[in-house]
């Protein structure tokens, strides 16, 4: 699973948003994300910034500095 479909994992379990660090933890944790990356805290924002920066479609919306969730009405499983 690649950084962002991790932190779309995480994001909808917890239902609200997260730093980025947490994510990363939560996401290796949870066995979504594998990385043999010294920084994968670095990766991961860098993915998400750039998502939310490049992309209308973006999944994630930027709450605060260093802050991700996912846009309304995605961040909950039914």
């Amino acid at each position: 699973m690649d950084f962002k479909a991790a932190a779309r994992e995480v994001l909808e379990e917890v239902g609200h948003p997260l730093h980025y660090t947490d994510i990363t933890e939560l996401a290796i944790e949870a066995g979504y994300l594998h990385t043999a990356g010294r920084t994968p805290q670095h990766t991961m924002r860098a993915r998400l910034s750039v998502d939310v920066r490049d992309n209308d479609e973006s999944p994630f919306v930027q709450t605060a500095p260093g802050v991700y969730a996912l846009r309304s009405g995605r961040g909950h499983r039914t």
